[in-house]
């Protein structure tokens, strides 16, 4: 029998949106996509029929009966035939390109090829958040620095940002950390196939250590929880990217890390998300 899926779109007012992503973050393994509209926060996201997740979410709907939910029954029909078809090469900044295994990608010498599976876990360089950091990670190596750095990648998903490092700084080491089992793997996958093991830890453990340059694509809950963390593991001169956290958060983000010492260099954005870049 085929597994049958829900889409599930949650439109939740802004005074509940908080509430919504603490249970998601402890509830939801899948992954959620986050829309912000005029009045109301949408989370899309998508559960197997009479799965446990499916269950708790209606019973915390019970409680919040101001949020709206919207049922689409779907069928796990060629979902990763479908997703294979249109994972198509993607080029991101000046010269990196993400693709997938099965691409057979001719890459140009000025071109950083990354090998990306596409898995649960996040981060395939489509999300505009992913984008950034990349852009940035790459403008960070072409303007700033280049060799001998210390990262640490916090939340780091598929590993695609630890990869870039992996592949555009010169003598690295580079700490992949995450909780998730599912992103842990994911990532050694990822990792093993663009043959940077040498230079990647992965990890669920921050280490006690300072860094160079710190990224964090983890979302605006998380980042705010880990603000001291974060400040821990700067030293003078560490640069922070932050990303994952909707542009209407930004100013509350800017707040907490300026008053925990960093300088913002740089605010960009992109639909409705936003990518912070500081300077301890």
């Amino acid at each position: 029998m085929e597994n049958k899926y829900y889409q599930i779109i949650l439109k939740v007012p802004y005074k509940k949106r908080e509430k919504v992503e603490d249970f998601l973050y402890q509830y939801i393994q899948k992954g959620w996509e986050t829309v912000e509209k005029k009045f109301r926060v949408y989370f899309i996201l998508y559960l197997t029929e009479n799965s446990s997740e499916l269950n708790l979410l209606e019973e915390f709907l019970k409680d919040h009966p101001e949020i709206d939910m919207e049922y689409k029954l779907l069928k796990e029909i060629n979902w990763k035939e479908i997703w294979k078809a249109g994972f198509k090469p993607l080029k991101i900044g000046k010269n990196l390109v993400i693709v997938a295994p099965w691409e057979k990608y001719r890459a140009n010498p000025s071109e950083i090829v990354i090998i990306i599976e596409p898995a649960q876990a996040f981060g395939t360089g489509h999300h505009p958040t992913t984008k950034m950091m990349l852009e940035n990670i790459e403008i960070f190596k072409n303007e700033i620095r280049d060799s001998d750095l210390k990262v640490i990648d916090i939340g780091c998903g598929t590993g695609i940002l630890s990869i870039a490092c992996a592949k555009l700084f010169k003598n690295s080491t580079i700490f992949a950390i995450d909780i998730d089992d599912l992103a842990i793997s994911a990532c050694k996958e990822n990792v093993t196939l663009n043959k940077v093991e040498k230079k990647i830890y992965i990890q669920k453990d921050i280490p006690q250590e300072k860094f160079h340059l710190i990224l964090a694509n983890i979302g605006y809950r998380e980042l705010k929880k880990l603000a001291n963390t974060i400040r821990n593991c700067s030293q003078k001169d560490s640069h922070v990217f932050l990303s994952g956290f909707l542009t209407a958060d930004a100013q509350n983000m800017i707040n907490i890390y300026q008053n925990l010492g960093y300088k913002l260099i740089k605010h960009q954005k992109e639909n409705e998300w936003s990518f912070l870049w500081f300077v301890f």
